[in-house]
């Protein structure tokens, strides 16, 4: 598979772009010495409304939702969709218990979950577990912001295998770890601004162009449901089944419960300066979800474009969650192929920087 220079170059420029921004956020918005574990891991708690807007949905809106979700449409159709109402349920369900945790955090000084479990309770090491569990959680889900990064890469040509296949993204992954050390919560608060401004003009382009290139969204429904059709696999199809309503419903609750378990998804929120700009920012950030269930729908609209994943070189085996970027690639031009490209690998760099910085407990940090 050749480069595709064009897109390379944007994606290079753009990248570039973020990792100065990274590097210059260590002196944006600065209240005292980043040796300070409130200052860099929480921003000084200082962040107001639109940054914590920012800083929440580039932590939980993140690469691998960008490509995951269309993908899962793609192959299985409604089921996909079960990001959408977990995505419009967290927020009410977590309302009143995250603003009581800011609180409370604010008063004690608490960074992570594991202060306040440990000032809840007075138990060590009940605090050394929750904090053990949170790395340990996290971990696999700053592979899940790789795997996306991936995806955009291997459809660029870089799909090689072995340690040669991987050194692109080995190479964007140090990057990160170093304006991170750098600047903490600061840098992906500030990538995250770039990084929404990309997707939303990536997925307002692609939900306008697309459909009138193939023929309107009811031809692009028209050839989903006649591939799950044809498929005849009982939980496939355009529409939910009596096979996967309860897995549905059960899949979308579950999501919504655990989303704030996880220890980064709080990070953002204990970084707002106040409760008032927490308040405004759960019931502001479902708008996100609009944004989410248009991209959910481009896996239609990759199905009547006869889109077909790359195979990866090094397992030999179709990679789905390269399905929407060759969407991108083989409908659009290529300079903004680049652009689509650079939205989602800067949508992996701002979960995985907040990840990275999150602290375990007070006074040591996942570095």
């Amino acid at each position: 598979m050749t480069v595709r220079w064009t897109e390379m170059i944007i994606f290079a420029v753009l990248f570039v772009l973020v990792t100065g921004l990274g590097f210059y956020a260590a002196r944006w918005q600065r209240g005292g010495p980043l040796d300070h574990l409130d200052e860099w891991g929480l921003g000084g708690r200082r962040f107001g409304s639109w940054v914590t807007w920012f800083l929440i949905g580039g932590d939980l809106y993140t690469a691998y939702t960008f490509v995951a979700v269309p993908a899962l449409m793609f192959g299985a159709g409604a089921m996909g969709f079960f990001a959408l109402p977990y995505t419009v349920l967290v927020y009410p369900l977590v309302f009143l218990p995250l603003v009581r945790l800011w609180s409370v955090s604010r008063v004690h000084g608490y960074v992570t979950p594991a202060d306040f479990v440990q000032g809840r309770y007075g138990s060590a090491t009940l605090a050394l577990l929750v904090a053990v569990t949170g790395i340990v959680a996290t971990m696999p889900y700053i592979a899940l912001q790789l795997a996306g990064l991936e995806a955009v890469l291997r459809t660029m040509g870089l799909n090689g295998g072995g340690l040669a296949g991987h050194a692109p993204l080995f190479i964007a992954f140090v990057i990160l770890a170093v304006y991170t050390y750098q600047s903490g919560l600061r840098a992906p608060a500030l990538i995250a601004f770039v990084k929404d401004a990309l997707i939303y003009l990536v997925i307002i382009a692609a939900v306008i162009i697309l459909p009138a290139k193939l023929g309107g969204w009811g031809s692009i429904f028209d050839a989903a449901n006649a591939k799950f059709t044809a498929t005849k696999t009982p939980n496939d199809g355009i529409l939910l089944g009596a096979n996967n309503q309860l897995q549905y419903i059960t899949l979308a609750l579950g999501s919504a419960l655990a989303l704030f378990l996880y220890p980064h998804a709080v990070t953002g929120a204990l970084a707002s300066r106040s409760r008032g700009v927490l308040k405004r920012n759960m019931v502001a950030l479902p708008a996100y979800s609009l944004v989410l269930g248009l991209l959910a729908l481009l896996g239609y609209a990759a199905i009547a474009a006869h889109t077909k994943p790359i195979v990866n070189a090094a397992t030999g085996r179709a990679d789905s969650n390269t399905v929407i970027p060759m969407l991108f690639e083989g409908q659009f031009p290529s300079w903004f192929a680049g652009i689509a490209f650079a939205a989602i690998g800067i949508g992996a760099l701002v979960p995985a920087a907040i990840m990275c910085c999150r602290p375990g407990r007070r006074g040591a940090s996942v570095w």
